[in-house]
């Protein structure tokens, strides 16, 4: 057992091609050696069994024919004995009366040959007599006919088919060792053809750089295993060349982004350090600037810090049921602005995280307000299992090929149109944060837009 692990071990460290064809080896190896084995035993068998057979038959026709006589004369060995089988007859003292075949040797010295460990398909009614080149199947019969008694002596030679047998087992040997190598050759051959899409995903995968990400496999429409696997590659490098490029947009806008508030921070900065803190005029200006652009600045890397804990997978969620009513009440009156109109059917009960559900509405409420001068309404409404909030502007409105972006960070309809009514910088990050809190919460997001004319969410939540 610890040498066949040893063995299972050594072979897991190669190649593997090579352990195909190692694996591949052994196993027709093994296959060719019960086959041969099989094939050496059955022929061994049937020849056995087929001497055996023309024994019994012999020796039946002997024991009819003595049964029908009193004595042995000239005509009893006319009986007709199988031409395969040689017969002989001896007396109580070993006389030969009769033998089909006089240049065979004595049965005296037939029986100092007998082979000890007979195999264990002969019959054990009959002796194997065995010399190196000669195999007999021997039987002997002794009859009484009037006051004697006789021996009937049936051997049948067996050493034709056991030199077939041999001269069989020999071919199918050198058969084997040639089919053995040709199918190891062939295995090598088809092996390497096989894996070589696998080798141009590993030479493909030691190659990929964020300089390279580009580089694709070449898909061959083969239909198999590793053409599929070729396929997953490709579709695994789309994925990374498409969040490389969005991570790399995403550090470039936070950048961006971040630049502002700390541009106007520092501007106010010299001129205090310019002008000094006894003009009141400035020092109020500078000092209100300063807290805005580090509000800002503090909204923006709170925003910042959310997304990166939602591509970790670390932010946790503490729902509990609560009352949409009340919290899309609560949303709105923390705008206080006039233009915001707010319907509702009923109060609503779901399960979610109170926090979070408000940041998602505010997130909506707070797009429609940037893209719209006109009121902003905000409807709630039961659907049977589902409760529906519909947040609409009569904006600028988002064109169809741009509906498919409006989710994407640092994306802004109106990139004219940075800051929100309470002086917010509008970064492009509300939205996605907004669709981040929605697919935790089961909530389906519909968007309806017209150029001009302006923008409907349709929000559906679970009860």
């Amino acid at each position: 057992m610890l040498v066949t692990n040893a063995l299972i071990k050594r072979l897991r460290q190669k190649k593997l091609s090579s352990q195909i064809n190692i694996t591949y080896g052994v196993i027709l190896f093994l296959t060719l050696i019960i086959i041969n084995i099989g094939t050496t035993a059955g022929g061994d068998y049937l020849f056995f069994h087929q001497a055996e057979r023309a024994i019994e038959i012999s020796v039946k026709k002997v024991t009819e024919r003595v049964n029908e006589i009193q004595a042995i004369d000239d005509s009893f060995f006319e009986i007709d004995i199988m031409p395969s089988v040689i017969f002989r007859v001896t007396d109580e003292r070993g006389e030969i009366y009769f033998d089909s075949n006089p240049y065979f040797a004595p049965t005296e010295k037939m029986l100092q040959i007998v082979r000890k460990n007979p195999p264990f398909w002969s019959n054990s009614e009959y002796i194997l007599l065995e010399t190196e080149r000669s195999f007999f199947y021997y039987k002997d019969l002794p009859l009484k006919i009037g006051e004697h008694t006789f021996h009937f002596h049936f051997l049948r030679t067996i050493t034709f088919e056991k030199k077939y047998i041999r001269n069989l087992l020999w071919a199918i040997f050198i058969a084997d060792l040639i089919g053995l190598g040709l199918a190891v050759m062939t295995g090598n051959i088809l092996g390497k053809k096989v894996l070589k899409p696998l080798k141009q995903v590993t030479k493909t995968a030691r190659e990929i750089s964020i300089g390279t990400i580009k580089q694709r496999l070449t898909i061959e429409n083969s239909g198999d295993e590793v053409n599929e696997l070729s396929i997953s590659f490709n579709t695994m490098l789309d994925r990374l060349e498409q969040s490389f490029t969005q991570q790399k947009r995403f550090i470039a806008d936070a950048s961006h982004e971040l630049r502002t508030p700390i541009t106007v921070i520092r501007g106010y900065a010299d001129m205090l350090e310019r002008y000094g803190a006894d003009d009141k005029e400035i020092l109020e200006e500078a000092t209100a600037e300063i807290k805005k652009s580090a509000q800002n600045m503090q909204y923006l890397v709170e925003n910042l810090l959310l997304l990166a804990r939602a591509d970790a997978d670390t932010q946790n969620f503490i729902k509990t049921p609560v009352d949409i009513n009340e919290i899309l009440k609560v949303t709105i009156e923390s705008f206080a602005n006039p233009r915001l109109e707010f319907a509702n059917d009923k109060i609503f009960e779901i399960k979610g995280d109170a926090e979070f559900l408000k940041k998602m509405f505010a997130a909506f409420i707070d797009n429609a307000l940037i893209y719209s001068q006109d009121k902003v309404s905000v409807k709630l409404k039961n659907f049977g299992s589902a409760a529906v909030v519909e947040i609409s502007d009569k904006g600028i409105g988002i064109a169809p090929e741009n509906l498919d972006k409006i989710f994407d960070r640092f994306y802004r309809v109106d990139k004219a149109r940075t800051k929100t009514e309470d002086d917010k910088i509008s970064a492009g990050l509300g939205l996605s944060i907004a669709k981040w809190i929605a697919d935790n919460h089961g909530v389906k997001i519909e968007v309806a837009s017209t150029l001009g004319k302006g923008t409907t969410f349709k929000l559906t939540i679970p009860h």
